[in-house]
């Protein structure tokens, strides 16, 4: 399961070198590059996934909340904010300056902007209330809970998703719809129903299928002119079911143990740190951008795929400081509590 949150963030890396860092598609693209575009549908389609696989992993293992534990994943937000304050500072100082766009260096270090580590909010929130997600579904009967999840995405589906009419909702990008991610990786997991003990090549192929339809789908939508963004939405049911069986296909694989997958796998969270940073995410797509307008497709996706793989390998690096300066602020605090008593 390690190796899903690593898989889980290198796809959650895909999908904003996509179509977080380039346009979508118009249909005049379309019609005149078809290859190249219904192969950008594509990655965006195997892709978009990636957060409700975060979730939904959060939801398998269950969240048992300790102060210690959401101490340490603010510190890392705060550790890596301060981290890209720094590289902001030597490369491009201009985007510390307090504007009306950006906002103050010091709002968006403490994410008061909208779009300052969003994730980060929606999951301290999850976090927050997840004893209370945890005493219903242990006290909750099977019809109980498979009731509330029912009436839950029928509802966000409508209101969330369809319409969007509900701002709390926000597409999928909120407390609201984690906590329903969280409760059906819950059930998922305590009331596993026939359709969900097939083989891992059933899941496989679920994805497979969605995959294609997606693809497909956005391709001709985009193509006639038409919006069809809902469909790339984390509260599309569509998404939701697919990252259900990415996750089973997971849960089936042959288990094995590895303390390199492990080590990486602990500090999988830092790389969206890094290149999702309001400060220094810039550079992640701003670079994407430009070789997309200037280079080849094939040099392109070369640059790219390099581009990750060297954020990849910096993040993980990076956060084994931060791992050592979080124990060694432990250490400090508990000797500090030793003295005092």
């Amino acid at each position: 399961m390690e190796l899903l949150r690593i898989t889980a963030m290198l796809l959650v890396m895909v999908v904003h070198a996509n179509f977080r860092a380039l346009p979508v598609p118009t249909a005049h693209e379309i019609v005149a590059y078809p290859t190249s575009k219904f192969l950008m549908f594509l990655t965006e389609a195997i892709s978009v996934l990636a957060v409700d696989l975060f979730v939904l992993l959060s939801g398998w293992f269950g969240i048992r909340p300790k102060a210690s534990r959401l101490g340490e994943l603010i510190f890392q937000v705060f550790f890596f904010g301060c981290f890209s304050i720094g590289i902001c500072a030597l490369f491009a100082p201009e985007r510390l300056e307090n504007t009306p766009f950006y906002g103050s260096t010091m709002s968006r270090l403490f994410l008061c902007g909208e779009n300052d580590y969003w994730f980060v909010k929606a999951y301290i929130g999850l976090y927050i209330i997840s004893p209370i997600l945890n005493t219903f579904i242990e006290h909750a009967t099977k019809k109980q809970f498979a009731t509330v999840l029912i009436a839950f995405y029928i509802f966000q589906s409508i209101y969330g998703w369809i319409f969007n009419a509900t701002k709390w909702f926000e597409s999928g990008y909120s407390m609201v719809s984690f906590a329903g991610l969280y409760m059906l990786a819950r059930y998922m997991r305590l009331y596993p129903i026939k359709l969900w003990q097939q083989s891992k090549w059933f899941d496989a192929a679920v994805y497979g299928v969605y995959v294609i339809i997606l693809t497909v789908t956005m391709f001709y939508i985009k193509k006639a002119g038409l919006r069809g963004g809902m469909l790339y939405f984390y509260s599309c049911p569509l998404v939701i079911i697919a990252a259900m069986h990415f996750v089973l296909f997971f849960t089936k694989l042959k288990p094995f143990r590895s303390k390199f997958i492990n080590w990486i796998g602990i500090s999988a969270f830092a790389i969206y740190l890094t290149h999702s940073s309001s400060f220094i995410g810039y550079f992640y797509d701003k670079s994407i951008l430009n070789w997309f307008k200037t280079e080849p497709r094939l040099t392109f996706i070369a640059y790219t795929t390099i581009l990750i793989i060297v954020v990849f390998i910096a993040s993980i690096l990076i956060d084994k400081v931060r791992i050592l300066a979080w124990k060694g602020l432990v250490k400090l605090v508990d000797n500090k509590k030793q003295k005092d008593i």
